[in-house]
């Protein structure tokens, strides 16, 4: 189970893994390469094809004989959510062996993604990750950074009250450190990651979550996702981005429209 853009797993990932462990499902986290407690330096640079390898990683730790006892490698599914659904629709293309996937408010398209920004916003965070990239190839330690969230007063990958208001939601119980920042370049990475292209190939049961409307990403490029994989499904729930988590107005028939996806087919 990965999480989506900036996230780490102790931020909203445990509602929904003990929803599934209560249905007696295994359920995996993990943070990705420079997040949460992931190794990795400099932190909080995200690097699409190196997450897409960390979720590569923990599927191949699963399928090892030594979890034989408990996991059974021919029923394993791959979860992502908001920006984790990228790296699903990518695996979904390519892991055949896989029983099926699941993708919550996806992005699925990052050039989609960045075209639906207000382009004052968009061409900001473009200059942060034109200077990033310059100070890392002239050798700069730090990066520069940008905010992931803002209420719209300051750039911000995600700016709005909508968003602030959300993410709060998503607080770690523990008090876990979880710095409001990603590295400019890791915008670049973005923009150019777009796994809907690829969907196609996709061979299995694949479930994306559509919330009414979405800021963050593209809902248009999730719909085309839908339409594009051979086996994939909508579940549709009301509100926005955010509303699919836990204290969210859709958390509930999420959950459970994902359960029983997961009934039908792992259970046959």
């Amino acid at each position: 189970m990965g999480h989506g853009i900036g996230a780490i797993k102790a931020a909203g990932l445990s509602p929904f893994a003990s929803a599934f462990t209560y249905e007696g499902y295994v359920a995996v986290t993990f943070d990705y390469i420079g997040f949460g407690e992931s190794e990795g330096t400099p932190r909080n640079i995200l690097n699409v094809q190196h997450e897409l390898q960390d979720f590569r990683d923990v599927i191949k730790w699963v399928r090892e004989p030594d979890q034989a006892d408990w996991v059974d490698s021919a029923r394993i599914v791959a979860w992502g959510s908001s920006f984790g659904g990228m790296h699903v629709t990518a695996l979904m293309s390519e892991d055949h062996d896989l029983a099926a996937g699941i993708s919550q408010c996806p992005l699925v398209d990052g050039p989609a993604g960045v075209l639906q920004m207000p382009l004052t916003r968009s061409l900001t965070l473009a200059a942060t990750a034109t200077l990033d990239i310059v100070g890392w190839l002239l050798g700069a330690k730090e990066p520069q950074y940008v905010k992931l969230v803002s209420d719209g007063s300051s750039t911000a990958v995600m700016a709005s009250q909508e968003v602030v208001e959300g993410w709060a939601r998503l607080a770690p119980e523990h008090g876990e450190d979880w710095p409001n920042m990603i590295a400019g370049r890791s915008l670049l990475s973005i923009m150019l990651s777009r796994p809907l292209q690829q969907v196609r190939k996709s061979t299995r049961p694949y479930l994306i979550v559509l919330p009414t409307w979405d800021h963050e990403a593209s809902l248009d490029a999730a719909e085309e996702c839908v339409r594009r994989a051979p086996l994939g499904e909508a579940l549709r729930v009301e509100g926005g981005h955010f509303d699919l988590y836990k204290g969210g107005k859709s958390f509930e028939k999420n959950v459970e429209g994902q359960k029983q996806f997961l009934r039908r087919v792992l259970e046959k």
